[in-house]
Order: C-alpha cells, then structure tokens, then sequence
C-alpha cells in the first residue's frame, strides 16, 4: 500500500507543478507506442534458455513549460510487458522524472531533476553499463542538483550533487545507496588555441551497501574543441584513490584433539585501498542528415545488484544517418568491461565482458509518428566461471504522439 501510495504522490507533484509556472511555452503531450519483440533468450542464462515473443504497451505524458527563467520538463510513463508463453515473467514498469533549470541571472543557473523507475527486465542496463540482471523488479530512485556560474569571458565555474538509491528487496540482489559531488572549472583558451577550453574538474563519491562501503576521490583535466559548427571533442583524464570496507564471514573453529570443528562465523571488517586512473573521452557530429558519438569512459560506478562496485570500461558508439525526409538508418554498438577483485571494490569477484550491436531502420510518417525496426547482439563472458550467454533480439516500435495543448 506505500508503495501505491508513493506512486500516486509523483503523479500528483509531476501534474500539478506545471500550474504554478504558466509561462511562455506550455505544451502537454500524450503519447503511446507499440512494441513488439523475439528474444532468443529472455533470462540471459547459460543454459536452459528459455525463447519467446514480448509486446510492451507503453502510455506516456510529457509536460513542458519554459518561460523567460524556468524551464520544466515532467515526464510519466508506464510500460505494461506481456510475455506470450511465460506468462510469469508479465509485468508493469513504471518511470517518472522531472527536470527543472532556472536562470537566476543571465551568468547564473541552477538546475535540479528527480526521478523514479521501476523495472524488471533482465537486459534493463545492458546499454548503460553492460550488467545483466534477472527479473526481480528494481525500485530506483535518482536526484541531482547543480549550479553553473559565468565568472567572466572566458572562465565558468560549476557545482553539482547526484544522489541515486537501488531497491530490490529480494535476498538475490543486495540494495545500494551512492552520493557524488563534483566541482569543475572551464576556460577559454582561444587566445592560444583557436576553439579550445580547458577543464578540471574534482570530485567526491561514496557508496553503501550492505556489507562494504567505497569512499574516493578523483582529479581530473582536459579539454574540449570545436572542430566546426557539427563537430566536437572533449578529453579528460585524471587520477582516482579509493578506499574500502569490507564485512567478510570468516569461520571459527574449535579443536578437539587437533581436529578442527566449525562452531559459526563472524564478521570481521577489512579495509583496502589503492590508486587508479579515470577518463572520459567524447567525439560528436551533428550535421543536416545524420549525427552521431562515439565516447569512450573509465571510472569506479556501482555494479547495481551485485553487493559492490566495479571498475568499467566503457565504449559505446550511436549514430544515425538520415537518408530521405521520412527515412533513417540507425545503428549503435557498445563494449564493457566489469571488474573488481574480491575485497577490492566488492565482497565478491566480478569480471564480465559484455559486447553489444544493434542496427535499425527508422520511418517517420509526420513528426508524430514513427515506426521503428531493429536487431540487437549481445553477448557477455563471465570470466570468473569461465561462461557465457548471448542474445538476440529482432524488434519492431509504433511511436505516436499527439499535442493536445501547444
């Protein structure tokens, strides 16, 4: 029942907020699409692979109002899933989110968002992260809160805070709880190179689990191009320490004539640290006909579920290539790695390769609707038992919107 409850409250706030800011641009809107999906192997597993057909119901409302120093964008959907031969694993995820920037002054901002999901499917973070999940739902809950500020001409300064908490309450996934700050700083330095600003950039993060706690801090600087009006990149990299602790189950023992017995276990706590580099590299396009990324990421993240957290690699390349007016070509591919030594940054041994293609098509009819296909690969390596599943997946999506107040 708190549950329900807390649900309604979001979708209360999330439709009522925009009444108290009746500005310059309102628009609300209603949208449904239409999936339908084969996956050769619904649970990822190993072995005893289960196939079927997926179709996923998905009504939405999006509410947005901009006036001359706040803008809001709420968002609230719902994701009925039908699975035809397991029924089992049918389910109803939700998603609510809300994001909001106010200019202050014209060098000032400050922008907030706050958002909760519920989800179930095992292949949920396959694109964010490359982990697989089963389908023991996710309650999660996310918010943040950043500040950026002109200086001058040339210099900006911004502060930002992110909180996130994972919810399973399932004695198969472990919760977790993950707070980060950071502060960076921008410069323009066109006087020496032309398009240029350079970065730095600090930051804090701490993240809890049941039975360890990672606290680290980080250092990073680089910079950011503009190779053209389409075209973009930006490096930083830096240097990352991390300390961790750690309950571990150790066994205890009586002897009787030097014959050990096992009489329990007690906790004792253990700590680790070390040092490790970080970055994050990004080349972008944005021209008349298609645009694209391509972003490369090395950082200590949550492993969500799996009672710690990992250090991932990530490369990820998105691109889409519009052949006619109506007519698009999609494509995006990913590679992750995911790794942590037992009592490094988790109480287990974690090391998954995870690797992911997926072409598609894309028509749209009006800027309303939109028909989508596509095919997705992904395979992942559990090296620590020396297996590996894969999947594929064969897609089609009927997206339709409608303004209703514009």
């Amino acid at each position: 029942m708190m549950y329900y409850r807390r649900c309604l409250l979001v979708v209360i706030v999330l439709l009522s907020c925009p009444l108290l800011v009746w500005g310059n641009e309102f628009r609300i809107v209603p949208s449904i699409s239409v999936r339908e999906d084969y996956n050769s192997n619904i649970l990822f597993l190993t072995d005893d692979i289960k196939k079927d057909f997926i179709t996923t119901i998905s009504p939405g409302i999006e509410i947005v109002n901009n006036t001359q120093r706040l803008e809001t964008d709420l968002l609230a959907r719902l994701n009925r899933i039908d699975y035809a031969d397991n029924r089992e694993f049918s389910a109803t995820d939700q998603l609510y989110n809300g994001k909001f920037r106010y200019h202050a002054t014209p060098l000032f901002n400050i922008s907030a968002e706050a958002g909760y999901v519920r989800d179930s499917q095992p292949g949920r973070d396959i694109q964010t992260s490359g982990i697989i999940l089963t389908t023991v739902p996710r309650n999660r809950y996310n918010a943040s809160l950043s500040a950026d500020y002109q200086l001058s001409e040339k210099t900006a300064v911004g502060v930002s805070y992110a909180f996130g908490r994972d919810d399973y309450g399932s004695m198969r996934y472990v919760d977790d709880v993950s707070h980060d700050v950071n502060a960076g700083l921008v410069y323009d330095l066109g006087q020496y190179f032309q398009r240029v600003k350079g970065r730095v950039n600090l930051g804090y993060s701490n993240y809890v689990f049941p039975d360890s706690r990672i606290d680290s801090v980080m250092g990073t600087v680089g910079f950011s191009r503009d190779f053209s009006e389409t075209g973009s990149i930006q490096i930083d990299g830096g240097i990352r320490h991390t300390w961790s602790k750690f309950s571990v189950n150790e066994p205890v023992y009586i002897y009787f004539f030097q014959i050990p017995v096992l009489i329990g276990y007690v906790n004792v706590p253990q700590n680790n640290d070390g040092w490790g580099w970080v970055a994050d590299v990004s080349l972008n396009y944005k021209g008349e006909l298609g645009n694209g990324s391509l972003t490369y990421s090395r950082d200590i993240t949550p492993a969500s579920g799996l009672n710690g957290a990992v250090e991932r690699n990530a490369l990820i390349l998105s691109t889409q290539y519009r052949m006619t007016y109506e007519f698009s070509i999609l494509f995006s591919a990913g590679y992750y790695t995911n790794k942590s030594d037992a009592g490094q940054f988790s109480t287990q041994a974690i090391d998954e390769r995870t690797i992911r293609v997926s072409p598609g098509l894309r028509y749209e009819f009006s800027k309303n609707i939109a028909l989508e296909s596509s095919y997705d690969y992904t395979a992942v390596d559990y090296l620590e038992s020396n297996t590996s599943a894969n999947r594929n997946l064969l897609s089609i999506r009927l997206y339709l919107q409608y303004p209703i107040w514009e």
